[in-house]
Parts: C-alpha cells; sequence; structure tokens
C-alpha cells in the first residue's frame, strides 16, 4: 500500500465528547488502533447528499 491512502486510524479516546455516540459502538470498545491492510474507501456526507447514488 503506498502513502496515498489511509493505512490506519489511532483512537484518542480523552479527545471524544463523553455523549459522543461512539463511545457507545460495543465493538469498538478498549480499541486503540485499526490497521488497515488493503486499500478502503470511506463515503462520508449529510444525509440526503447522494451517498447511495
Amino acid at each position: 500500500m503506498n502513502d496515498q491512502f489511509i493505512q490506519g486510524v489511532i483512537f484518542d479516546w480523552n479527545r471524544i465528547d463523553n455523549d459522543s455516540y461512539l463511545k457507545e459502538i460495543e465493538a469498538f470498545n478498549g480499541v486503540e488502533k485499526l490497521d488497515f491492510n488493503k486499500s478502503i474507501t470511506f463515503f462520508v456526507g449529510e444525509n440526503g447528499s447522494g451517498k447511495s447514488t
């Protein structure tokens, strides 16, 4: 994988608000870092912005 792709995500739980939905996702409990071994794509946008299209 080259440097053009996100290779991982580090969770800094101290910087995430206590009432954030992210802290309620059980699959992320205790996770400090996610490493991506293959290229992935994220679609991000407001509801109704056309992500599904």
